[in-house]
């Protein structure tokens, strides 16, 4: 029989809500819903908060099946925890000194999961680094299984993870700054679980939380590395000299996961026009600096973020801009119309034999 918390959770998430979009309408802090979705906390009794889940959620009170979910309320209690999975990696605060193995074996116990041994025989390959393109695909096959069409507003990243991935997220206190770990990624037989501080969670901006989610996905969508990965490999690949490509393609993936081609394109497009309207034929740098700032306002994510985004493929922004603006253009031209001095990467997706 399903708890209270798992009710709420598969609501949620039939809502189309993320954790923390969901807990802000509750008026409730993530660490709160998460400790109670996942069994850790007691369910809610009040009336005022238990009418409130109803509204948010959709759910008629006067129905049956709201009657079950009070009286699991009343008679929820806590659950004790029971161990997750196989850590498989994380994402550390910035200038944190790396994880060792004891220190992997305090976290692993802190969270109730196990480490691969490090005497492990198994050859580990590690994966190497993707071109620009391939990294859109996998953000674009990801997003594009989403039941709502990609429109110019911000992706509600959580939203996305637990509905189309399998993803389950819980907030922790005591990662940061016990371990100086922000998220941890634990792979279990029903998928991956990830662990986010609660600092993390409840105090840091929403695009900040966001594009942690992201980060923690990337693995696995560019690599694979559910099946490849285990803490112990996780620790070797990060002592690689090529871990910086590799830490690159995590965070293109999830500036795109955040900033999507086509709504983006959109959304410049819309900005352009707007402008060009309202102040007439601006300066470059004034333009740019422009839509900069309303992309950024429009997608909720920082505006450097969208500066380096719109400079990388297959945004191409600030030449498209240039041109329109020569041309006393109101409309931004196509993006074959930029030509590259350079052979473009993403040429190389589909050549097993090319150098990446």
């Amino acid at each position: 029989m399903a708890t209270f918390g798992e009710l709420i959770r598969s609501y949620r998430l039939r809502a189309g809500l993320g954790l923390r979009t969901f807990a802000e309408l509750v008026d409730q802090r993530a660490s709160v819903v998460s400790a109670v979705e996942s069994g850790r906390r007691a369910p809610w009794r009040s009336s005022a908060t238990l009418a409130q889940l109803a509204e948010v959620l959709g759910l008629v009170e006067s129905s049956n099946l709201w009657q079950k979910i009070v009286k699991l309320a009343h008679a929820g209690d806590i659950q004790p925890a029971t161990p997750v999975g196989e850590i498989a990696w994380w994402w550390q605060a910035d200038e944190a000194p790396a994880l060792d193995e004891p220190a992997l074996a305090e976290m692993a116990g802190f969270l109730g999961a196990t480490v691969e041994p490090s005497a492990d025989p198994k050859p580990h390959s590690n994966p190497r680094p993707l071109t620009e393109l391939a990294i859109e695909w996998r953000v674009r096959r990801l997003l594009g299984r989403r039941e709502t069409q990609l429109t110019a507003a911000p992706v509600d990243v959580e939203a996305a993870l637990e509905n189309e991935s399998g993803v389950r997220l819980q907030i922790v206190p005591g990662l940061v700054p016990r371990f100086s770990v922000q998220a941890c990624v634990v792979a279990t037989p029903g998928g991956l679980t990830f662990f986010v501080d609660r600092i993390i969670a409840d105090s840091r901006p929403m695009a900040s939380y966001r594009q942690l989610l992201a980060l923690c996905y990337a693995p696995v969508a560019l690599w694979q590395a559910d099946k490849q990965f285990s803490a112990t490999q996780f620790l070797r690949t990060r002592s690689n000299g090529s871990w910086s490509g590799h830490l690159r393609d995590c965070e293109r993936f999830a500036l795109a996961m955040l900033l999507p081609a086509n709504p983006v394109l959109m959304g410049a497009e819309s900005a352009y026009n707007e402008l060009i309207h309202q102040q007439g034929w601006v300066d470059v740098d004034d333009a740019a600096r422009t839509l900069r700032n309303r992309l950024a306002e429009q997608f909720a994510v920082p505006t450097s973020l969208v500066h380096r985004r719109l400079v990388g493929w297959p945004c191409h922004l600030y030449g498209r801009v240039a041109q329109a603006l020569a041309a006393q253009e109101s409309t931004l031209p196509p993006l074959d119309w930029l030509v590259d001095e350079q052979e473009l990467r993403q040429q190389t997706l589909f050549d097993k034999t090319a150098a990446r």
